[in-house]
């Protein structure tokens, strides 16, 4: 079962609830059925299509879990930032008995906040990750590209941009991925800047404008969407996915790299954990993962988020796996 509480001991993030009212959406969760075979070392943990007639729910494209405790007794806190900007918070409920279950959102409703620009105090859009980093939210964006930490209730402070991002002229090219290695370094992994017949990455120590730069390989095909670091901080997971067109469909899988791998200069090989289509089907476009422990130190709780891109057609889905590396 889980941990209980869930996530005891995490670091509850200083952002985490500010005290002022707060906008809610309502919306619908419908179970996902259970896939029909998977590996052997994953197993099935629940999922849920989440449907609202509120246009603020969708376009999902990072999310953290634990970072802030729960609302309800079998919940877990969940935060999600979206294409637009948008913070959604609630609680995921889980089953623990007989097994854990991903069942439902607490009261089917999530509270709804606005990143801004700290400097201009404009809307902050575009945001593609997201992570816990030195005890406060840090957010990838694409178009004006940069990493932005969340400060002042939800106002966004720029780190220095990588060289290589400075300028970029291609709008869906930046961070993708970004996940807090073990040293509390962080981690960004570009979905197009290529390097050496692969994918531009980065490491920042919070010291500094100095970004190290290693390259993540990629097969021309797949490209990084979201990361996460698995609690012992062995592995790093990331999520990848094919797009080729809107007239063809999506495919996204889950990949792992060591953690020792990963450091400046370096050149890292992911390997397949799960091919997701037989899973979550060929509209599902996976653009969130992260990793949770559980009472058992050798499995970890995996959470994949998709976007719907605000389309109707692609669905808002949470799916939940149990993992043995």
């Amino acid at each position: 079962m889980l941990l209980s509480p869930l996530l005891f001991g995490l670091l509850l993030l200083v952002a985490a609830r500010p005290a002022a009212a707060q906008e809610t959406l309502s919306l619908v969760a419908t179970p996902l059925p259970q896939p029909y075979e998977l590996p052997d070392n994953l197993r099935w943990a629940g999922g849920l299509a989440l449907t609202s007639s509120d246009s603020r729910l969708g376009g999902i494209s990072g999310m953290g879990a634990g970072l802030a405790p729960p609302i309800s007794d079998a919940g877990l806190s969940m935060i999600a930032v979206t294409d637009s900007g948008t913070l959604l918070r609630g609680d995921l409920v889980f089953e623990t008995e007989p097994q854990i279950m991903l069942t439902d959102v607490y009261q089917r409703k999530l509270t709804v906040e606005w990143l801004t620009d700290a400097r201009t105090g404009l809307r902050a859009r575009q945001a593609e990750s997201l992570t816990s980093w030195n005890e406060r939210l840090a957010f990838g964006f694409e178009v004006n590209h940069r990493v932005g930490v969340m400060r002042r209730g939800t106002q966004i402070s720029n780190l220095p941009v990588p060289t290589a991002l400075r300028g970029l002229k291609v709008q869906n090219h930046g961070i993708e991925a970004l996940a807090t290695l073990p040293d509390g370094s962080l981690l960004a992994i570009s979905e197009g800047v290529e390097r050496e017949g692969g994918l531009r990455a980065w490491i920042y120590d919070g010291r500094g404008d100095d970004w190290r730069v290693l390259v993540y390989e990629w097969d021309q095909s797949f490209a990084p969407t979201g990361a996460d670091i698995t609690p012992d901080g062995r592995f790093l997971v990331v999520s990848e996915r094919k797009f080729v067109s809107m007239r063809e469909p999506l495919s996204n899988r889950l990949m792992v790299i060591p953690v020792e791998d990963i450091s400046a200069d370096s050149r890292l090989s992911p390997v397949q954990i799960i091919d997701l289509d037989p899973v979550l089907g060929a509209v599902a476009n996976v653009e969130a993962v992260t990793i949770l422990p559980t009472a058992d130190p050798e499995e970890f709780l995996i959470l994949i988020a998709t976007d719907n891109n605000y389309i109707t057609l692609l669905p808002t889905m949470i799916a939940a796996l149990l993992w043995r590396p």
